[in-house]
């Protein structure tokens, strides 16, 4: 494949094709189902960053990382210090458990969060979650959500998380007990590799000691691995293999954006250096013998799996209430739509529907709102 993205790549399904599909599967209703999220937590503050103050209630905001990295330059350049004003526009809890458990429970499903929470549960977790079972096993993070209308700065105070392994993870949670709350579930959602640098090791732990134990496992697992440039190239093959040993004993998919794919594309092998990003999901794809492999970025997003490859067009939001955790919205569209039966591209558009909505309005979407999405997305294209 060359580095076009437009020309080359001929998905076996296409964004024509697969809005129609997800139309008519998807269900009039959804809910009532069990699904278990792990194994972070953060407490997560939104910031912008000030590029003019007119008054003390007034200011016009840095809109894009391009304008933050001139001023960077600028100042390396003149080989000064640099002051940039933010401004703290909410607090709300984040990572991959608390995203992917408010869109599910706020879907009608059951929701278990393992994660680090607090010990005991900060307040906030309790305020929000509490209604919902609630394992802690550490104290949560701390992030500055810095929002851009192209992107994210995302600065990360590390929580407990950080220093898991399978033998520090196993006594704040036993096997049997993760068993417990597993079994029966219809999803299994972890995220994410590149803040627990260890979670290879845990997941050889939850095959080895916790899969034995289960007479109704999963239906579906979604692994996110987050920004994987963050972690040495030595700790990627390692980490791929336990991922292909957990897909081994259940339908395993791994979703990531566009940064994190071509990434991972480039760890796997150099044979294409300038590759794009459809080609970068295929080639993780050949590369990790894994159930489905999807890439989302702000365009489109793509599937490949043995049932085929599916490239499905994302709706522009011109306006966006909010980036931070996009992707994860998206994941929770694609794994309902694979919950549900969904085939690959429709659960494609459900997993673009849900993240459209919640970047246009900045909270996640009742089901009647995934469905109006679903009905208007072709209307959204052309926004």
């Amino acid at each position: 494949m060359t580095t076009s993205d437009t020309t080359d790549f001929e998905p076996d399904v296409t964004t024509a094709e697969a809005i129609p599909a997800c139309q008519r599967q998807l269900p009039d209703a959804v809910g009532g189902g069990n699904v278990v999220f792990g194994f972070d937590g953060f407490v997560d503050s939104v910031q912008r960053m000030v590029d003019t103050r007119r008054d003390p209630e007034s200011y016009t905001p840095i809109r894009t990382l391009d304008s933050l990295a001139d001023r960077f330059r600028a100042s390396a350049d003149e080989n000064s210090s640099i002051a940039i004003e933010w401004v703290n526009d909410g607090t709300r809890l984040g990572g991959h458990t608390s995203h992917l458990t408010r869109f599910y429970g706020g879907i009608g499903y059951d929701p278990t969060l393992v994660g680090t929470f607090g010990t005991p549960p900060r307040e906030t977790f309790q305020t929000e979650f509490g209604e919902y079972e609630m394992v802690s096993i550490g104290e949560p993070g701390e992030t500055h959500a810095v929002e851009f209308d192209d992107g994210k700065c995302m600065l990360i105070e590390p929580g407990s998380y950080l220093r898991f392994d399978w033998e520090s993870f196993s006594e704040r949670i036993s096997p049997t007990a993760l068993a417990e709350r597993i079994d029966g579930t219809d999803l299994f959602g972890i995220g994410y590799w590149t803040v627990m640098p260890r979670l290879p090791a845990i997941i050889d732990g939850i095959r080895e000691e916790v899969w034995p134990m289960l007479s109704d496992p999963p239906e579906e697992v979604l692994f996110d691995p987050g920004d994987i440039r963050q972690l040495p190239d030595e700790q990627i093959q390692p980490g791929i293999e336990a991922l292909e040993r957990l897909a081994s004993v259940t339908s395993l998919t791994v979703s990531a954006n566009r940064v994190e794919t071509l990434a991972l594309a480039d760890m796997l092998t150099t044979d294409d250096p300038g590759r794009s990003f459809t080609s970068a999901v295929t080639t993780v794809y050949d590369h990790v013998d894994v159930t489905r492999f999807v890439g989302h970025n702000v365009d489109f997003s793509v599937s490949v799996s043995d049932a085929g490859t599916a490239r499905v067009d994302v709706p522009k939001v011109a306006e966006p209430e909010i980036t931070t955790s996009a992707g994860d919205h998206f994941n929770a569209g694609l794994s309902l739509g694979l919950l549900q039966g969904l085939d690959d591209p429709a659960s494609l558009v459900l997993g673009n529907a849900v993240a459209n909505h919640f970047v246009r309005t900045g909270s996640p979407p009742a089901f009647d709102e995934i469905v109006d999405v679903v009905h208007e997305y072709e209307e959204l294209l052309s926004v």
